[in-house]
């Protein structure tokens, strides 16, 4: 098990990171979304594209070859804050735009070289891929075929060229999931292999607020904030939530939020944020060091259309034992269309504790093979209750006859839990005399 963790960047504006001289090789970045387009909604659920325009912080043109596999994929997704919650979730994906040909235009104040062409971006230049044409269902693929990590993806990707409804393979969000009284944000991703090579590729996110025009129909406003991905929003609306970044060794990256909330009462409630920015390994479980909680709660976000459609939309459910609240779905060895947190998407997670917040590790389990299994992430968490040595039957946090006859279970079976007294490594009389002395005393 393995922990690299940092602070998430703040707001990085393209032009200032260009201004010392350009990145070695492509780099590609979402320099804008610059619009958005709402197509209606079939049966509760709306559908929404957003327009991005790419620039290329790199030295190097970078690829843009429709027709084969070297060109760039693009994620569009759409956020909301619960402003009556505090909480930060991703409510819609969409499959991703397969690009086809790049302009070389200025968009993002680099000073574009014209070292490209059709087939390529050049350094410091920009192409605008509008939201009607990154909504256009034709040229939509599905996410789970693209490594994120790496840029590859099969070619001819599935469903090429096929057509649906009008929410085919668009972003997809639920009718119960816009409320007129949160805020809400898009985000844009770009997926390159051209990148990999230079290290290029943790720095293609970038995000834009969305209004409400009319009922339910959002519209993107205000400014880009570029290479930055939507989960540092959580912290941006809230300084009490805390943003860790955790790199997997030699693959992606993973960012993980959290934060607490004095509910009254000796109570505290506490949230976290998984967001998967490009790791292929995807993450299958999340587990918090905790006991003793209650009102545990879950969100995801659901796949749909084409092969995507298969990824099973299960509910992790959260199980407490071994002083931990986990929460998991299968591995891949198990089920490859389990309900991982994959590139490109944020799961949640909460409950309610009677323990005060301290910081701690959290542990991300992975969800395909390799070393390490799971990897550590600096979280918000309840602090360790004091070992109640008598509390040994359910209910627990109850003392009762059954932890008696729990603890007399265990002397009759050897078990060095039942070895409370000295001399140790021997069971006698003295053993039981004291468990009966903690049950006296209850538990703190």
């Amino acid at each position: 098990m393995i922990r690299m963790t940092m602070t998430a960047a703040m707001v990085a504006c393209c032009g200032a990171a260009f201004a010392g001289g350009p990145n070695n090789g492509p780099d590609v970045i979402c320099g804008e979304l610059h619009d958005s387009a709402y197509y209606g909604q079939t049966g509760g659920i709306h559908a929404f594209s957003v327009g991005t325009t790419s620039c290329n912080m790199g030295d190097t043109p970078a690829d843009w070859q429709g027709e084969t596999a070297n060109h760039p994929v693009i994620s569009q997704t759409i956020w909301r804050y619960d402003n009556s919650l505090g909480r930060l979730t991703q409510v819609g994906i969409g499959h991703v735009k397969h690009s086809f040909a790049a302009l070389q235009e200025n968009a993002c104040g680099l000073g574009c070289s014209n070292n490209g062409g059709w087939d390529s971006l050049g350094s410091g230049c920009s192409d605008p891929y509008g939201a009607g044409l990154n909504g256009q269902q034709s040229g939509l693929g599905p996410r789970s075929e693209i490594n994120a990590f790496t840029g590859d993806f099969a070619w001819p990707f599935s469903s090429d060229g096929q057509s649906g409804n009008t929410i085919y393979k668009r972003i997809q969000v639920p009718v119960s999931q816009i409320d007129t009284d949160d805020d809400y944000y898009a985000e844009g991703a770009y997926v390159i292999k051209d990148d990999v090579p230079f290290g290029n590729h943790f720095n293609n996110v970038s995000w834009r607020a969305m209004n409400h025009h009319g009922s339910q129909v959002l519209q993107v406003t205000g400014p880009t904030i570029r290479e930055t991905p939507a989960i540092q929003i959580w912290q941006d609306r809230d300084p009490s939530v805390n943003i860790t970044t955790v790199d997997v060794p030699g693959e992606g990256r993973f960012v993980v939020a959290s934060k607490s909330v004095d509910l009254g009462g000796g109570t505290w409630r506490y949230e976290y944020g998984v967001y998967n920015q490009n790791s292929h390994r995807s993450a299958a479980s999340f587990s918090v060091p905790a006991s003793g909680t209650s009102n545990h709660g879950f969100q995801d976000v659901d796949y749909h259309d084409s092969i995507d459609d298969n990824i099973s939309g299960t509910d992790w459910t959260a199980a407490e034992g071994g002083s931990s609240l986990s929460w998991s779905t299968s591995v891949e060895a198990v089920n490859t269309n389990a309900n991982a947190i994959r590139w490109g998407t944020m799961y949640n997670f909460w409950f309610d504790s009677n323990s005060a917040p301290t910081t701690g590790d959290a542990t991300i389990g992975l969800f395909r093979s390799g070393s390490p299994s799971s990897v550590l992430a600096s979280v918000i968490m309840p602090s360790a209750e004091e070992e109640c040595t008598a509390d040994l039957a359910e209910p627990f946090g109850t003392l009762n006859l059954q932890d008696v006859f729990a603890y007399l279970a265990l002397f009759n079976a050897g078990s060095p839990k039942a070895d409370l007294a000295a001399p140790f490594g021997t069971l006698n009389l003295q053993d039981v005399f004291a468990y009966l002395a903690d049950f006296n005393a209850g538990c703190p």
